[in-house]
């Protein structure tokens, strides 16, 4: 085991933030010695599909789960990565409590709650505490008339719970991405009227899932907080077909960044990989290639590569055209059945739903196998079928 001898100025590494996937507590720690092997120092644990983070963030950890958890944090430490545990309460946190005239009043019951976890959080041995009200319904006006605002109140109660633990705390606000602001104008501005400084913010930049991070700014001129990206270069939890695994561009010399991947332990290590040899690459497909081969990519998958490179960015994404689709597909059929391995086997859906996808666009697909392989709404749409006359 080789430890990192990195500053801790700065926060890098790796999010374990998706839908529709919960990883194993073996899986993070291979993740832990990724991150280390690639010269980072931070594990964010906030999945979604954890019960107890988010949708019943009331609700305690059982004792095997804390188990479980100490030995992580104990694992992590022998690797120099620092752990942030993420509590998500806005889906229904009480802010009805909240008190015009008195500011830092907050609902004794809720409150109370979330402080009580944070503290055993960190007894069990978390470096860090992040409050999360990201991705929850844009309803806070209508429940709470006549309070604070929204932003206001967020940043009351991330304030409070950072005084509370006698400790600075990282935060998600609703408002995580600039594509959001328009749901609500001045959430971010009033934020920045009370959020203390000495709280980390974690921030999407222009979109949620943004092209370019290098040159970003806007959030600087509004929160007085340093920023950590929260970057879903990678994410395709909103897009489950997709794969992307190209070099990680348009975020040079950024340290405080950290990546929500796909929740595929082997796919994820490689991006770890991928992210720290192209990060600050001017021509980075040399590098990106080696990678791919350091885990035993076929050096054929680069014939087929514009299909896995990046999202579509932006609010209003373009096509992209393609040819060469026969070739294409013999690439694919190489890759699905004479290449066996762990991350060829995570690959297989993604695979193979590109050559279906490839062969419904070329017209190759018979109406037997469309009905077999595609869902009932895509097939009533390709063929035309008026509903209720499917065969």
């Amino acid at each position: 085991m080789k430890k990192n001898s990195k500053n801790y100025n700065y926060t890098n590494g790796y999010i374990e933030g998706f839908y529709g996937r919960l990883l194993t507590w073996e899986e993070r720690k291979l993740l832990i010695q990724s991150i280390n092997k690639n010269n980072m120092n931070t594990y964010f644990y906030a999945p979604k599909e954890d019960n107890n983070h988010r949708l019943n963030w009331r609700e305690d950890y059982n004792s095997k789960w804390y188990k479980n958890f100490e030995e992580f944090i104990n694992f992590s430490k022998k690797y120099n990565v620092n752990v942030i545990v993420g509590i998500a309460p806005g889906l229904d946190f009480d802010f009805k409590s909240f008190n015009n005239s008195q500011k830092k009043t907050i609902n004794v019951s809720d409150f109370d709650v979330l402080l009580r976890k944070s503290k055993l959080l960190l007894k069990h041995g978390a470096h860090s505490i992040a409050l999360m009200l990201d991705d929850i319904p844009s309803q806070y006006q209508q429940d709470n008339l006549n309070l604070l605002s929204e932003g206001m109140a967020h940043g009351v109660l991330a304030n409070k719970l950072m005084e509370k633990l006698g400790k600075d705390i990282y935060f998600v606000p609703r408002i995580y991405a600039d594509e959001l602001i328009k749901e609500e104008p001045h959430y971010l501005k009033d934020l920045g009227k009370c959020l203390s400084n000495r709280i980390k913010v974690f921030y999407c930049g222009k979109n949620v899932v943004s092209k370019n991070l290098t040159s970003y700014k806007k959030i600087y001129k509004i929160l007085n907080n340093e920023i950590i990206f929260w970057d879903n270069f990678y994410a395709n939890d909103y897009c489950p077909r997709r794969l992307f695994l190209g070099p990680f561009t348009g975020r040079r010399d950024l340290n405080n960044i950290m990546i929500n991947a796909t929740g595929q332990i082997n796919t994820d290590l490689l991006i770890l990989e991928i992210v720290k040899n192209t990060i600050n690459e001017k021509k980075p497909d040399k590098k990106w290639l080696k990678t791919l081969g350091n885990h035993n990519v076929p050096m054929i998958f680069s014939r087929i590569k514009k299909y896995f490179l990046k999202p579509n960015f932006n609010i209003n994404p373009t096509f992209n055209k393609y040819s060469n689709k026969s070739k294409d597909i013999e690439v694919i059929e190489f890759l699905l059945w004479k290449w066996k391995s762990d991350l060829a086997r995570e690959w297989y859906p993604y695979l193979f739903g590109l050559k279906h996808d490839m062969l419904i666009n070329e017209g190759c697909l018979s109406s037997e196998r469309l009905i077999k392989t595609q869902t009932l709404p895509l097939v009533l749409t390709l063929k035309k079928i008026p509903k209720g006359e499917l065969p």
